[in-house]
């Protein structure tokens, strides 16, 4: 079983390698937030503007863990490989620029399954601006895509022992695809 994340920001392409890499491997895909209940009620959230970063930190956690326990861990033995679009890092990364204390968002998830392999593409945030745009969602602004960015390209130093890769997510998607291949293949034949 190997376990592969996708992360960076609001339109890097990590839906699209997701999709190609699973279709490739014939893996069991999921996205974050999972359509349980609770990942219902935070896409809900996410629009509203209510909620402190704490809050959503919270609810991101539990529905990951209830998302752990339901599925993840148990697809995790019966699945040669599980890739996922997103995972805790996203927490970590956007309650953090959001003002949520680091520490304590390390803590919250730590419980959380430890991707394999976790893949950061690397995008300017022009890139989001002509991929995605902006919207109302605080989370979609231009400034705060930039501070989810240089977090993300500090992720390899808040977690300096799990393997994160940064990539650029400039290249074209068949780029990006051939060096996803040849470090995934690297991983499983060491």
């Amino acid at each position: 079983m190997t376990y592969i994340v996708f992360e960076g920001i609001d339109g890097a392409g990590k839906t699209t390698q997701a999709q190609i890499l699973a279709k490739k491997l014939n893996a069991y895909l999921f996205h974050e937030p999972y359509p349980n209940e609770l990942g219902k009620y935070i896409k809900k959230m996410i629009t509203s503007q209510l909620y402190t970063p704490e809050t959503y930190a919270t609810v991101f956690a539990a529905q990951r863990m209830i998302f752990k326990d339901e599925v993840l861990s148990r697809k995790l033995k019966t699945e040669k490989w599980v890739i996922g679009d997103r995972s805790f890092y996203s927490s970590i990364v956007y309650q953090h620029a959001f003002g949520a204390n680091l520490e304590w968002l390390k803590e919250i998830n730590k419980y959380m399954i430890v991707p394999d392999v976790t893949f950061v593409l690397d995008v300017s945030v022009e890139t989001f601006l002509k991929r995605r745009g902006e919207t109302n969602i605080v989370f979609e602004k231009k400034e705060f895509q930039e501070k989810i960015r240089e977090l993300y390209l500090k992720l390899p130093q808040i977690y300096p022992h799990h393997n994160i890769i940064i990539l650029d997510g400039e290249l074209s998607i068949g780029e990006i695809h051939k060096k996803v291949i040849e470090i995934v293949e690297a991983y499983e034949n060491k």
